[in-house]
């Protein structure tokens, strides 16, 4: 077992980050589609949390080496969940 980012950052690994991420996503979208102000709260209090941790793994991807799909996949979710805090907060 290492502990070191830089052996996390394989494409396996990244596949199943992909589709974690992916379903937070689709969860905090049909959070916002349920029409309810609570749900609302809790799509953006979960996007909140979820773009600051993408935002994380795309600096220690950065660090590490700066691979470029591990960078671009984090980026992208970092950008897209703070969209959907947006839109869960301007609702």
């Amino acid at each position: 077992m290492s502990f070191r980012p830089e052996a996390t950052l394989n494409r396996r690994a990244l596949r199943r980050e992909a589709v974690q991420l992916g379903v937070v996503a689709c969860a905090c979208v049909a959070l916002l589609l349920a029409g309810s102000g609570a749900l609302h709260v809790v799509a953006a209090v979960v996007a909140v949390v979820a773009g600051v941790l993408a935002a994380i793994a795309a600096t220690v991807a950065w660090r590490v080496g700066g691979r470029g799909v591990s960078l671009g996949l984090y980026l992208g979710a970092a950008v897209a969940f703070l969209a959907l805090a947006a839109a869960a907060v301007l609702r």
